[in-house]
């Protein structure tokens, strides 16, 4: 006689933790897909977007950070052009550093203009935070929670530009939180 196993029922809990890992692999394929689409329709904001977000930094401060950028070189769109003088040629890159202030900006990869802000974002706060508000700081800046104050902010303190570009600097804001992080 040949044994013939009796095949054990599947335990509702399995078939929970299977449902679970199909849903996040699902999941997964389709911010992968996402992802994709952004990287291949905006390249430079999106690679901007992602290393800001490996810092740690919220999708508010993100946002507002990049809508600043998209006013700098973007022409106010996602379309961002991080190799872009201004017409005197004394501005270059993301944010349009001062060659006179900040000579190390000339010809940088945007991955050396990144390493630029990130190394010197926390030190303009601290000490011109006062330009958004007295007592502003860096950690105050991280802490925020609206994508239009945060790029008020950081046009205010970071850019130091005039406020007749602050509007604009807050819808570019809005723009870039409703394309990558909603």
């Amino acid at each position: 006689i040949a044994y013939t196993p009796i095949p054990t029922p599947i335990l509702t809990s399995e078939i929970d933790a299977i449902d679970n890992l199909l849903d996040k692999h699902h999941e997964n394929l389709e911010n992968a897909r996402i992802w994709k689409q952004r990287s291949e329709e905006y390249p430079v904001a999106t690679q901007i977007w992602l290393s800001m977000k490996e810092q740690g930094w919220n999708d508010h401060v993100c946002a507002g950070i990049l809508g600043n950028i998209m006013a700098e070189c973007g022409g106010h769109t996602l379309s961002v052009q991080w190799d872009i003088y201004d017409h005197s040629g004394w501005f270059y890159g993301i944010c349009q550093w001062s060659l006179y202030y900040r000579p190390e900006a000339f010809g940088l990869s945007l991955e050396n203009q990144l390493s630029l802000l990130y190394n010197t974002i926390e030190a303009e706060f601290d000490y011109a935070g006062f330009c958004y508000y007295y007592g502003f700081t860096y950690d105050d800046f991280l802490q925020m929670t609206d994508y239009r104050n945060a790029a008020l902010a950081f046009a205010k303190v970071y850019e130091r530009c005039g406020p007749a570009s602050h509007a604009i600097r807050q819808n570019n804001a809005q723009i870039a939180y409703e394309y990558f992080a909603c």
